[in-house]
């Protein structure tokens, strides 16, 4: 699944590099040029969001400083200084002690039913052996080949493996530590990402005033490549700013403008019991659906509606985001704290996180949006 998290990035005066500018705006110009040609080219698209994505000396170092971030909590990290061993030699010594079902095979050599080379496609059932998915039905059947086969249930694995160490690393994968004197393997216990990219998804999260220098626009998610949201006049939407150059009023009213625009559309739509030719849902009883999500309210009000799809009032800043990161800590919506009257964990006041966290970070602190895939 896809998140969204607001990095918080301390950046210092940039040193300009119009020269390397230059010649990444020309890149961009070459691919944009053929990518009019490769409509389809999936590779272009990707170096043409690279692009973009380090198209000015701001905008490179917003990179450099995601990465340094997100670094400790990346799921396929090889830094020691970040891994823990996870010791499986007690979990797989049970396993050698216990038995299988097993199948012997029409040559003689005998195997796990769910090992190779069957891999499940062939079981044991009754003291006798099915073939999986067999037929037009594709259910389990006597096949002629399974008939073939014996089914040996409850057969002890130290039959089928010489040793405990031919099973641990022939049949299970493991290498033998010597550091830790056992089979397992070495894993990032903070791990949250397998993949990330800046903007991505949500590549118009702030506001900024069209005289503003220092930003960045990200990559585009191959998903919204070709969607670009209008903005107010004078502004534009970035993914990454200072937090001193972006206009939250502006962003607040803006968004409530547009749900407000959204909402009398669709209102329409309900009372005239019909949907525009270029909206792709329905008209139900309730509301109005849009991809199998209720996007409009039967009796539902203009003020209940931008609470519920606009910005509501209650939020100090018009964005919301799944976790917050900076150098110190990784926080998420999904975090728990202790209710000292109940003395339990009860679920993060996450809104007033946000708020807060932004209230109190650096007016030059540059707050980033960044996708991550976990």
């Amino acid at each position: 699944m896809h998140f969204l998290t607001l990095a918080a990035l301390e950046i210092s005066q940039i040193q300009e590099d119009k020269e390397l500018d230059n010649q990444i705006a020309e890149a961009l110009k070459e691919l944009e040029l053929q990518k009019q040609i490769e409509t389809k080219n999936f590779m272009l698209d990707f170096a043409i969001g690279r692009c973009q994505n380090l198209q000015s000396s701001f905008s490179r170092a917003v990179n450099d400083g995601v990465s340094e971030l997100m670094y400790p909590y990346c799921e396929s990290l090889e830094d020691p200084e970040y891994l823990e061993f996870e010791d499986r030699t007690e979990k797989l010594r049970e396993e050698y002690e216990d038995a299988v079902d097993c199948i012997k095979l029409p040559q003689g050599t005998v195997v796990e039913q769910y090992g190779d080379p069957l891999w499940g496609r062939f079981v044991v059932r009754d003291g006798k052996v099915f073939q999986r998915d067999a037929g037009s039905l594709h259910h389990e059947k006597r096949t002629k080949k399974a008939k073939r086969m014996v089914a040996l249930p409850n057969y002890p694995r130290k039959k089928l493996y010489k040793s405990f160490e031919k099973y641990a690393e022939e049949r299970c994968g493991f290498s033998f530590d010597e550091k830790h004197q056992g089979y397992g393997y070495y894993y990032n216990p903070n791990a949250i990402w397998d993949w990330y990219s800046i903007g991505g998804r949500w590549p118009e999260m702030f506001l900024v005033k069209d005289d503003c220098t220092e930003y960045s626009i990200g990559e585009r998610s191959w998903c919204n490549s070709d969607r670009k949201s209008e903005a107010p006049e004078g502004y534009r939407w970035v993914c990454a700013a200072r937090k001193k150059d972006i206009a939250w009023d502006a962003m607040r009213d803006w968004r409530n403008q547009k749900a407000a625009e959204r909402f009398h559309k669709l209102e329409q739509m309900f009372l005239a019991g019909k949907t525009d030719p270029d909206f792709h849902g329905e008209i139900v009883p309730d509301g109005v659906m849009h991809w199998g999500e209720l996007v409009y309210r039967k009796g539902s009000t203009l003020e209940e509606y931008l609470e519920e799809y606009g910005i509501p009032g209650s939020w100090k800043y018009p964005v919301g985001s799944h976790d917050i990161v900076d150098e110190d800590q990784w926080l998420s919506k999904d975090d728990s704290v202790l209710d000292a009257e109940s003395e339990k964990y009860v679920p993060v006041d996450w809104r007033s996180c946000i708020d807060g966290y932004i209230d109190d970070v650096d007016e030059d602190t540059v707050l980033v949006a960044v996708d991550y895939h976990m």
